[in-house]
């Protein structure tokens, strides 16, 4: 007797009841809007969502300048990461007419000059010197009180008279070069030099060089120099140690 009546429950699950229409829901217009991906439609956007022109966007993209980070992805984020990149590349200087192996040689070649330049004073190597320098070479000292000189012979003469008698260390820091042409070059050095006298004044000075340089037949030297003074110190020896 129960055998029947376990079927016909199972007859009223598996068989739809088709003699009701079925319920549909209706739009509530006072309801707030749905949202998209878990994201509220703007207040002034609702209206447009409802007449199908909105929708929530599905990407967030994080930019952090040019070049820098993208979160997301698709065509708008590689677009917009191309263009800071290459906004980024077009803004560093470059030199007409010079191929990106040759400047770099170049650079590397003045400052191999200038290291000298400070080697060739400190040791009084006047040779040496003379061979890092245009022989029409122009040499402005006015920074430091002292004059303008033209050629390599006039500044070395100067150097002699000034710089013999003391003990000179020269220090050059960040240089700042840029290859103009194949064979000219133009370059700004932060400097540190201590001068110590007969007698034991010294001077503890900060500046800057300002220089161009020339090559021929593949040799760079300085062309001119400019000594400009940021600052200048006596000090006493005691005052040295630790520096």
């Amino acid at each position: 007797m129960t055998a029947p009546r376990q079927g016909r429950r199972a007859d009223a699950r598996t068989t739809p009841d088709t003699s009701r229409p079925a319920r549909t829901a209706t739009p509530n217009p006072a309801a707030p809007a749905e949202t998209t991906s878990g994201l509220q439609a703007p207040l002034s956007h609702r209206a447009g969502r409802a007449n199908g022109w909105w929708s929530a966007p599905k990407r967030r993209h994080l930019l952090l300048g040019a070049g820098g980070l993208v979160l997301g992805g698709g065509t708008a984020s590689t677009l917009w990461l191309h263009n800071a990149t290459s906004a980024s590349a077009d803004s560093e200087p470059a030199s007409d007419g010079v191929e990106p192996e040759v400047a770099a040689a170049a650079v590397a070649a003045v400052k191999q000059v200038k290291a000298r330049y400070f080697r060739a004073v400190d040791t009084k190597d006047w040779e040496l010197l003379k061979a890092q320098l245009t022989d029409d070479v122009v040499v402005d000292t006015t920074g430091s009180g002292g004059p303008v000189l033209v050629g390599s012979d006039a500044f070395i003469a100067f150097l002699q008279l000034t710089l013999s008698p003391a003990t000179t260390v020269h220090h050059g820091h960040s240089p700042e070069i840029e290859v103009t042409s194949p064979t000219t070059a133009t370059g700004v050095w932060a400097m540190q030099d201590l001068l110590i006298f007969p007698g034991d004044p010294r001077v503890l000075g900060f500046g800057h060089y300002h220089e161009t340089y020339e090559s021929e037949d593949g040799r760079w030297r300085i062309a001119e120099l400019k000594l400009t003074r940021v600052h200048m110190d006596p000090i006493g020896q005691k005052q040295t140690f630790g520096m």
